[in-house]
């Protein structure tokens, strides 16, 4: 057995002719570069002579001629007409105090590393949500600063760990929002890959469609409307309501959650129409944990659906007029290419006096013998009905 050892051991040794076991790490010999030494200078407090505070009243030490060598913006800040007055004020071997309230002490700090050292230690780091909005907010940092090097920094970190990551599209989208800088890589990746952008699988990385916020949902739900399954996104506002969980002693959990799921029920109803599949998608709503608790829906599918077909009208679509008071006394339907109608807070469109009465020849015939009736009917109506739409209300006046 010593001999085959032994000849194991010569055979890896001629192989690897450096090869020892009993080698110990050796310490990286500095070069004594420039850029080695630039790098040492980051943190230094003695050679700092300016400090950057962020919103949160995080403070950053830099030296200016350093961030002045790297970006136009903080040449001009430092060295300009307004930063030579500034030095004129300060006390012998005072810092500089300038405060950023647009950014927060942590971009402040990566925009300082990346002055320093050409990179930052939030790209080597394991992609998660909070890493993905502070890239987010990274980006527009390197566009706000003029640091077209971080700018490509950023991009090859999206091009890399988005690929990789789809869900983590949504918390960029969602930081973009804030910002009104929405990463174009995010938003195609939610395009191209819908599923795995808001609904991960176990283990993926990433929360998906649960790091929006309610401005964000209904971006993502405008972007999709047209081009997804409302199956796919019957599931994604369900999953979204899912995010508070009631609780167990406080009230402002179970709060919490009843607003999201009013919240989804009204984006359900607005986002959400009849296609092809009604079918599948009569069951899927009748499933739904949305319309569940719902009297007035859970009695029957018919009436959900008859929501989704009357006047809750999300997508623009083309009026169409009949004309039934022709000579021929034939009816002929046409399209009009009348301007679309402004929509309110929650998606209802208003009809117009024209349609009401064209669609109502009873009430039509009333209103021309006596024009205050109609504003007479609606007061009564909203007395006795003081939380009823004005759907509710045109559709008691058909029935009178």
């Amino acid at each position: 057995m010593s001999g085959t050892s032994s000849n194991s051991s010569s055979f890896w040794q001629w192989r690897r002719p450096k090869f020892t076991n009993t080698g110990q790490p050796t310490d990286v010999v500095p070069t004594n570069s420039a850029a080695e030494a630039l790098c040492d200078l980051f943190g230094d407090q003695e050679l700092c002579d300016i400090t950057l505070q962020g919103s949160d009243g995080g403070q950053v030490s830099a030296i200016r001629a350093i961030l002045a060598a790297r970006s136009t913006q903080f040449r001009s800040k430092f060295f300009g007409e307004a930063g030579k007055s500034a030095r004129s004020l300060l006390l012998p071997g005072e810092k500089q105090l300038i405060i950023y309230k647009e950014w927060d002490c942590r971009v402040l700090h990566l925009v300082v590393e990346y002055c320093y050292t050409d990179s930052c230690a939030a790209f080597e780091s394991q992609p998660t949500e909070e890493i993905a909005r502070l890239i987010a907010h990274l980006r527009v940092a390197a566009r706000a600063f003029r640091l077209p090097g971080l700018d490509t920094k950023v991009k090859q970190w999206g091009w890399r760990q988005i690929n990789r990551h789809p869900a983590l599209a949504c918390a960029m989208i969602d930081e973009g929002m804030r910002r009104d800088d929405i990463d174009d890589l995010a938003l195609q990746t939610l395009q191209l890959k819908p599923r795995a952008a808001m609904l991960p699988g176990v283990g993926a990385v990433g929360p998906g469609i649960l790091a929006l916020s309610k401005p964000g949902l209904l971006f993502v739900l405008r972007t999709l409307e047209e081009t997804t399954s409302h199956m796919l996104l019957l599931n994604v506002i369900e999953r979204w309501t899912e995010f508070s969980a009631p609780g167990d002693t406080a009230d402002s959990p179970l709060r919490e959650r009843r607003v999201r799921e009013a919240f989804g029920r009204k984006c359900a109803l607005r986002f959400i129409r009849r296609d092809a599949t009604r079918l599948n998608l009569e069951r899927a709503i009748q499933r739904s944990k949305l319309f569940q608790e719902r009297d007035d829906l859970a009695t029957g599918i018919s009436s959900t659906m008859a929501l989704l077909d009357s006047g809750l009208q999300f997508s623009r679509r083309e009026n169409s007029n009949v004309d039934d008071n022709n000579n021929n006394g034939t009816s002929n339907s046409m399209k009009t290419n009348e301007p679309a109608r402004p929509y309110t807070a929650i998606g209802l469109v208003r009809l117009s006096m024209e349609d009401r009465m064209s669609k109502q020849p009873k009430i039509a015939k009333r209103l021309e013998l006596d024009p205050a009736l109609e504003l007479k009917s609606i007061k009564e109506q909203e007395q006795m009905h003081p939380g009823a739409q004005p759907q509710t209300i045109q559709h008691s006046l058909s029935e009178q």
